[in-house]
C-alpha cells in the first residue's frame, strides 16, 4: 500500500485496506485518491464497498464513492452523532 502523506495521521502499514480505503474516500485529497487507484486493487477498493464499515463514511464521500464505482451503499453507513 502506497502512503500518502497527507492521511499518515490516520493510517500507518498496520491500517486495514478497508479502512485506509473508507478514509481516503471520505477525508482523502485528489492526490491520495489517485495514490489509492495505483495501490489498491479495484477489486479491494470494490470489497470495501460492498462490504462498508458501518457508521464511517461521511454523505460526501458516501455519494462520490457511488458516482465513481457504480455502488451504492446503505444509509446505515453513515456517520451519526446522536
Amino acid at each position: 500500500m502506497e502512503q500518502s502523506n497527507g492521511l499518515t495521521w490516520v493510517s500507518g502499514v498496520g491500517t486495514p485496506i478497508k479502512t485506509y480505503v473508507t478514509r481516503v474516500l471520505n477525508f482523502g485529497t485528489w492526490e491520495e485518491f489517485n495514490a489509492l487507484n495505483r495501490s489498491v486493487s479495484k477489486e479491494r477498493i470494490l470489497d470495501a464497498m460492498t462490504h462498508p464499515l458501518r457508521g464511517q463514511w461521511t454523505s460526501r464521500g458516501k455519494a462520490f464513492a457511488e458516482c465513481v464505482f457504480g455502488c451504492t451503499l446503505p444509509d446505515d453507513v453513515l456517520l451519526s452523532y446522536v
